[in-house]
């Protein structure tokens, strides 16, 4: 272990035993004042503070941060979670991958296995895809990270959610808002974002445009986001939101994977066959939702939405026999749900229905032009949800109980007989109040995860049809933990274990060097432990998370003990944050992510590393305008470590350098 590695664990582990020793000196200062922190999240689908829930949750706000962030990455806002782990963030042809407690962790593009909603509007499609590229990143409100597994709320591939909410209106009563960032590696971001408000109507808009060049060769990427969101009150008891959404994403870079011999000669390089093929994506996705809520009397409440997206992906691979994809997607569904809440007891009854159609092309690749289809099919999937939610309090006592019927039907045009599975989850848990600050809780959870569409399309054989030799995967979680909090201090810990069936994971053959074909590997157990502590002193703020786990798969072929590839099983985040009266706003974080394999067979070893991060903010006002500067240091002590492992890659290309040193800097004018 090296000595950076060294400093972080003792620097945590210094913070843990000294928690007690200052909540204890907080209890004797007469002057403190306990006012309990209460959050109300949305992800759960009931109103219930997360302090008394008996689930793993965090929640972050991002008023402060969104002062001095660079806003290049969702991978910036989630890093505090425990059990969360993201790679990816510098290849934007292939999105951020993120994993919780090893969910997700087999994406070898886009996310898997987790549920993404963006005010209340899912953008996980029915079959368990997801992606971030249409995020208005600079308008999040805040974020709710329900860890473990989820099916019993939100059905398949539900093995954690993350549910994101963006602001409805500018603050500090500015009617318009004007951003410009720029840094290294040719890296510029252009944001307006405006508020018209009316007696009923709220509305806010944002417009942003991306550009940079990328680290790697063949990296760079240009987007242009635009986001609507209008809140009107139709009455004293009913609110309706509309959503709107357009993301054109012109092109995106792949560098792709390399050898580790190959970043020893360049760290910059691209892979050759990438720069030969021209490997990149394109985007343009348009989305729409309606949300309606109505109270019934006093103890009724009906909350409905409905949405429609259309993605047009076009892609280019690094192999010529279907190297180049076109893609059309249609997805739309509904959902609504009634609930009843009384001061002890709240019961809620929940249908979902969404559809996907996926018309799928593969072309010839002709050394970066497109040739002779070669791959044609539409591919279906639908999944209609029934759930029922129960909650009661008895004294000190709250039982959540869930129960989820899920009726998943896919299919293809190449494909005779449609596969169905009919899906029961259950889940429970139990939290006990030990005193007004404290409690203690247990829950069982499961989940259901079948392959996506883009999995079952990829057959070894090159054939058309969908490989259905690919099964779906099922896991049992069972935790135990305790939360804290004060009005200083939040601590959160918990202990979680995870018994898991047909885990998926991706493999490349010669055939198609640089495409992910998919496979189950058999049980996986996975259990650990999970911290995460903050601590707000007038102008200071501290936060530490930590996880250590184990990741552990077994299979036919499998002899001995292995580990999940893609996971580490120690992550350490610090992060300390200063905020002063005359509106400067400073922060220093700091990342331990420990060592992890690239492959099944756990013979290639990813080193841990560290990394620190600067950022600062400094506000203040010129007649009526208010001016924000901004900027960051990333990877501080430059640091040489891999943006991404591509899991089980052909040839040892397993390798996507992450840049060094670098900054950013911005200017932010609100009228």
């Amino acid at each position: 272990m090296n000595n950076l590695s060294t400093l972080y664990r003792l620097s945590t582990y210094l913070l843990l035993f000294s928690l007690p020793l200052l909540i204890n000196a907080q209890k004797k200062t007469s002057t403190s004042t306990i006012t309990l922190n209460e959050v109300i999240l949305k992800s759960i689908k009931t109103d219930k503070s997360r302090n008394i829930l008996p689930l793993s949750l965090s929640f972050g706000d991002l008023k402060n941060q969104q002062t001095f962030y660079q806003k290049l990455s969702l991978q910036e806002y989630l890093v505090s979670v425990p059990g969360l782990f993201t790679q990816n963030a510098n290849n934007y042809a292939q999105d951020l991958r993120i994993s919780l407690r090893g969910f997700g962790a087999r994406a070898a593009f886009g996310i898997r296995g987790i549920k993404i909603i963006v005010d209340g509007i899912p953008e996980t499609t029915p079959d368990g895809q997801g992606q971030l590229d249409n995020l208005p990143l600079g308008i999040l409100k805040n974020f709710e990270v329900l860890r473990g597994p989820s099916a019993s709320l939100y059905g398949n591939a539900s093995g954690g959610v993350i549910y994101l909410n963006t602001i409805d209106s500018l603050f500090d009563n500015q009617d318009i808002q004007f951003q410009y960032r720029f840094g290294d590696f040719g890296f510029k971001s252009y944001e307006i974002n405006t508020s018209l408000k009316g007696e009923k109507t709220v509305a806010m808009i944002h417009l942003n445009r991306t550009l940079t060049n990328g680290f790697r060769f063949n990296s760079g990427f240009e987007q242009n986001n635009l986001n609507i969101k209008v809140n009107h009150t139709l009455s004293s008891k009913s609110t309706l939101q509309l959503q709107l959404n357009y993301t054109n994403s012109p092109r995106a870079g792949d560098a792709g994977g390399i050898t580790l011999e190959n970043t020893d000669i360049d760290w910059r390089q691209a892979r050759q066959r990438n720069i030969d093929y021209d490997t990149y994506e394109s985007v343009n996705q348009f989305k729409t939702g309606l949300r309606w809520n109505q109270k019934i009397g006093g103890v009724w409440d009906l909350e409905s939405y409905g949405f429609y997206i259309y993605r047009d992906f076009f892609g280019k691979l690094p192999f010529e026999n279907g190297g180049i994809i076109d893609l059309s997607r249609n997805y739309y569904g509904y959902g609504t749900r009634l609930n009843f809440q009384k001061s002890n007891h709240t019961f809620e009854l929940g249908i979902e229905n969404n559809n996907q159609k996926d018309q799928r092309d593969r072309y010839q690749n002709l050394i970066g032009y497109q040739g002779d289809l070669t791959f044609s099919q539409l591919e279906k999937f639908s999944a209609l949800g029934v759930y029922l939610l129960d909650e009661l309090n008895l004294g000190g006592f709250l039982i959540r109980t869930n129960l989820r019927f899920d009726n998943l039907i896919l299919g293809a045009s190449s494909v005779i007989q449609d596969q169905v599975y009919r899906v029961l989850n259950p889940s429970i848990g139990i939290s006990y109040k030990l005193s007004p600050n404290q409690i203690m809780y247990t829950n069982f959870s499961t989940s259901f995860e079948t392959p996506t569409l883009s999995e079952l399309s990829a057959n070894p054989s090159g054939l058309e049809g969908l490989n259905l030799n690919l099964k779906p995967s099922k896991a049992e979680n069972y935790e135990l933990g305790w939360k804290g909090n004060w009005s200083r201090f939040t601590l959160e810990a918990n202990l979680f274990y995870i018994l898991s069936s047909n885990e998926i994971l991706p493999y490349e053959i010669e055939a198609f060097p640089g495409r992910a074909f998919y496979e189950n590997t058999g049980e996986t157990k996975r259990f650990g432990f999970e911290f995460f502590g903050s601590y707000k002193n007038n102008s200071w703020e501290f936060i530490a998370s930590l996880t250590e786990a184990s990741y552990q798969f077994s299979g036919e072929n499998i002899i001995s003990k292995k580990y999940l590839p893609g996971v580490p099983g120690s992550q350490i985040y610090l992060q300390v944050g200063y905020f002063t009266e005359n509106n400067w706003t400073i922060q220093l974080t700091g990342e331990h992510v420990g060592s992890f394999f690239a492959n099944n067979s756990n013979m290639v070893q990813i080193d841990s590393f560290q990394k620190i991060r600067v950022q600062a903010a400094k506000s203040f006002r010129v007649n009526k305008m208010k001016i924000s500067l901004s900027g960051g240091i990333n990877n501080l002590l430059n640091v040489r470590y891999f943006d991404n492992i591509r899991l089980n890659a052909f040839g040892g290309r397993f390798y996507e350098p992450a840049p060094g040193r670098n900054a950013y800097f911005g200017i932010n004018i609100g009228i």
